[in-house]
């Protein structure tokens, strides 16, 4: 049969399953003959004469013939992959192939499978069928997936909304920032182009876009903007090296050996330009990541003399909680990118000088609309307040369970908590790999009994938890130097006098 085979007339029937269920055990019950069946529901008799004679329809309840595995196998390989691939532990499609190729074998299935292992054609229809696709997976650190934890993802929220409330700050949106940093580099990278399909496409640049520089950004829940620092690589900043003033008025810059943010640099844009653009009302609330750089004492005792409240976020939570990474630094980002390919096009070759960077980003900074940044706030849940805004899905079910036992009078507790999952803890490690189940009934199990086929005895649960078991860290044995640099260190007499001393112990 063809690959992509469609079938025509796949009309959907004009009965109702439920309808012809009980049809068909009113039949086998003798309280209706088939003809009245058919006629009572509107269902053609032969359907009805095939499932009470067992003679079709009755081993899956969807089209097309039956299923190499059946749909409880496929169902509980399906949300097997699901859990692996929300939990950063994705299978490849060769893998896949290879799982179920071992549990073919293990259980001793009849399939129509090549040497027992699925081809392209059976994955194609498993991935329809449940739903799922072949993608690159976005690469996160071990330490955030750890670190969605509800236990420190609520805490923080219960911490911010006692200091929303303490500070009267529930509805004065102007009241409440958010800082952060970001890089930028020289070279556009982001910008798609036009082209020939099936050709290469390459861009010219002027440096091969490893050169970044940092700059921090400041904005509040009602949208407005107080100047950016900018940090350059190097010693000293030039006047050359600025943007002019009527681009971004106030702008702040500063340079550190590696272009990086420092104590000192972070402590003089607090009190040089933070304070000022904060405004003369208080209390003020600030929010912003734990480095550091931010946290020293002289940035603590400032901030309790000018009435200034400071949140630290949780560690490796950023990407769910920072009102800039979530909403404003995507679109700010793809403005600037745009303005590299502009400026590029008309200087090939040139390096971008410093002060076209400065009036860049003041151009790119100004033209940030307030409704992006009010959103960015909104979906950090800061304001309005919203502790429901980290979705069920990110934690893990088990550590979420434990949180809603921990605090059942919480109304962000849901009811309809998942029971059965399978779960595997390593302690050495300190990792759970879960597998959930599937809760979707099967008849088809049954049939596979009626037709004595074989019985399964390995589960897929059993074979992805395999694919997450965690390895021992191996021993570790102190370090012997062989040589100190260029030297043959397989000689007999190095080696001789390396081991006499212990042999002569």
């Amino acid at each position: 049969m063809v690959r992509y085979y469609k079938k025509k007339g796949t009309k959907d029937p004009k009965y109702l399953f439920e309808n012809l269920e009980l049809a068909i055990r009113e039949c086998q019950a003798g309280h209706m003959t088939i003809y009245k069946a058919s006629t009572t529901y509107n269902i053609p008799y032969s359907t009805i004469y095939s499932r009470v004679k067992n003679l079709r329809g009755a081993k899956k309840n969807c089209k097309g013939r039956l299923t190499a595995l059946t749909s409880k196998q496929e169902d509980e390989l399906a949300a097997g992959l699901t859990t692996l691939e929300k939990w950063g532990f994705g299978l490849s499609k060769k893998e896949v192939l290879e799982q179920v190729a071992f549990f073919v074998k293990e259980c001793k299935l009849k399939t129509p499978f090549k040497d027992g292992i699925p081809g392209d054609d059976w994955f194609a229809g498993f991935k329809k069928r449940h739903n799922l696709s072949i993608k690159v997976p976005q690469s996160v650190e071990y330490a955030r997936k750890k670190a969605t934890d509800p236990f420190i993802i609520y805490n923080y929220f219960r911490i911010l909304k006692e200091t929303l409330e303490e500070l009267d700050l529930e509805n004065k949106p102007a009241q409440i920032w958010n800082l952060d940093e970001s890089s930028f580099s020289i070279d556009p990278s982001k910008t798609k182009v036009v082209g020939k399909r099936g050709k290469p496409c390459s861009r010219v640049t002027s440096t091969p876009g490893r050169e970044n520089t940092t700059v921090c950004f400041l904005a509040s829940a009602a949208g407005e903007k107080a100047p950016p620092l900018i940090i350059f690589k190097g010693v000293n900043i030039w006047d050359q090296w600025q943007a002019p003033d009527n681009v971004f008025p106030g702008m702040s810059y500063a340079a550190s050996k590696k272009g990086w943010m420092d104590a000192e640099i972070f402590l003089n844009y607090f009190k040089r330009t933070v304070i000022p653009a904060l405004g003369p009302e208080r209390p003020q609330l600030i929010v912003y990541d734990g480095h550091k750089t931010h946290v020293t004492t002289a940035i603590v005792n400032l901030a309790n003399e000018q009435n200034i409240t400071i949140i630290k976020l949780p560690p490796h939570t950023t990407h769910l909680l920072q009102p800039l990474d979530l909403s404003v630094f995507k679109s700010i980002k793809d403005a600037w990118d745009m303005k590299l390919v502009k400026w590029q096009r008309h200087n090939v070759g040139r390096r971008l000088p410093k002060d076209m960077f400065s009036k860049f980003i003041a151009e790119t900074w100004s033209d940030a609309k307030a409704t992006v940044i009010v959103n960015g706030f909104k979906k950090g849940g800061i304001f309005p307040f919203n502790d429901k805004v980290v979705p069920r899905e990110k934690f893990d079910s088990e550590a979420l369970r434990r949180w809603e036992i921990q605090n059942s009078a919480d109304p962000l507790i849901d009811s309809n908590i998942p029971q059965d999952v399978l779960l595997n803890t390593n302690t050495a490690e300190n990792t759970t790999a879960v597998v959930e189940k599937s809760n979707s009934t099967d008849a088809t199990n049954t049939n596979r009994t009626a037709l004595n086929l074989p019985t399964t005895s390995t589960s897929f649960e059993s074979l992805l938890l395999k694919c997450v078991t965690q390895n021992k860290p191996p021993t570790k044995f102190p370090k012997k130097k062989l040589a100190p640099g260029a030297e043959v260190i397989t000689a007999p007499k190095k080696m001789l006098s390396e081991t006499l001393p212990i042999l002569t112990r």
